[in-house]
């Protein structure tokens, strides 16, 4: 059990193997620290939900096109809180529309342009 902005649910650490792996294709400076948890789809979409920002909605349709619904959304990348010893949280659902590498990618780049 972990705390996910504030909610205590389920969730799987995702290895940071994996992250440091993509990191590595994607910047030469340190990996920053990072909590990367897989969640189930219920408590994805709970989470996304509550924490709906317009900053979000921004991203979203510089990068889509459109604000996307929250069951189109397969992961979210964030600012972490001072309680998540970490500098950004990834979450990803548990079934995902596209592979977990596709998606740790995506995410970290976010991280690696600095729009968060």
């Amino acid at each position: 059990m972990v705390y996910v902005e504030g909610f205590q649910m389920d969730a799987k650490r995702i290895h940071s193997k994996k992250l440091v792996k993509a990191w590595k294709n994607l910047s030469s400076k340190p990996l920053p620290k990072i909590k990367a948890l897989k969640l189930s789809d219920e408590d994805f979409d709970h989470v996304i939900q509550h924490r709906h920002c317009i900053e979000d909605d921004f991203r979203e349709i510089e990068e889509w096109g459109r604000i996307l619904s929250t069951k189109g959304k397969d992961a979210c990348v964030f600012n972490a809180d001072e309680t998540d010893d970490a500098d950004y949280v990834i979450l990803v659902r548990e079934n995902p529309y596209h592979s977990l590498d596709e998606i740790i990618v995506h995410e970290l780049s976010h991280i690696a342009r600095g729009d968060l």
